[in-house]
């Protein structure tokens, strides 16, 4: 295979990849507001730092 060939396969892979990582951060956002209202206190603050993370990276992919 040809060195172009194989850089087009990369830029896929990344693309999959790019693609894979929003969908995950989608199906964690869902998830996190639907939480049972009874979570102590330690574990709404990680899930609150884990919602603002994936927000981030959301407006980095965005270029916000």
């Amino acid at each position: 295979m040809s060195n172009l060939t194989f850089d087009k396969i990369e830029i896929e892979l990344q693309l999959m990849n790019v693609n894979l990582a929003e969908a995950n951060d989608i199906a964690m956002l869902t998830a996190f507001s639907s939480m049972p209202a009874d979570l102590d206190d330690v574990s709404r603050k990680a899930l609150r730092r884990l919602r603002d993370k994936m927000m981030e990276r959301a407006k980095t992919r965005a270029d916000i």
